[in-house]
């Protein structure tokens, strides 16, 4: 079994927000978001850490949570702090991607070259990796990113500049591209 260190905190506006990491980096960043938000102040603390442990399960099997932060998941605290609060950069963190396939993890590498306050669509994506027809596989691979935010899944889009779906809600994807002054932007990457 794998020890992941765990941290959950709350930001105004965005609600909870849990991490979890193992001394290499992070592997998880997940938004506990709509409805759940109102756990900030109808949920005692230790309902949202099991529904926060429970979400971590599910997305990686075979570990088990420390409800301690360590030096990365400190790190990413103070990193999503400064960016929730409009720093006007990108939550850079070490990442550990102890799950995912090997093209989830080409295209989750792939997204972190997007630059902040812009967006790519997910067909420009999928020629970067090679595949003129790759888009849908590109958008699944997004819907499975497991480090949203740091991996910024955000910022892929559609072609036609709708932004397409977000896992947490397309309320939220519009929400993260607002505070990063991004519009949908459907030029290929460079």
């Amino acid at each position: 079994m794998l020890d992941l260190w765990g941290d959950l905190f709350f930001f105004p506006s965005w609600g909870w927000i849990l991490t979890a990491a193992t001394p290499k980096g992070l592997c998880a960043c997940h938004m506990l978001a709509g409805d759940e938000k109102s756990m900030a102040t109808k949920v005692p603390p230790m309902e949202v850490q099991r529904a926060a442990k429970t979400h971590v399960h599910r997305l990686l099997p075979g570990t088990r949570v420390l409800w301690q932060p360590n030096d990365v998941s400190l790190a990413a605290r103070e990193a999503l702090a400064a960016y929730f609060a409009g720093s006007g950069k990108h939550p850079d963190v070490p990442l550990d991607w102890i799950f995912g396939t090997a093209f989830q993890l080409r295209v989750w590498k792939e997204m972190c070259r997007i630059p902040f306050g812009t967006t790519v669509c997910y067909r420009d994506l999928a020629g970067r990796l090679g595949l003129s027809q790759g888009a849908r596989a590109v958008g699944q691979a997004c819907g499975r990113n497991p480090t949203a935010i740091v991996v910024p899944c955000h910022r892929v889009v559609a072609r036609n500049g709708s932004l397409g779906g977000y896992s947490w809600g397309i309320h939220i994807k519009k929400a993260l591209l607002a505070l990063e002054g991004g519009k949908p932007d459907t030029r290929p990457l460079s």
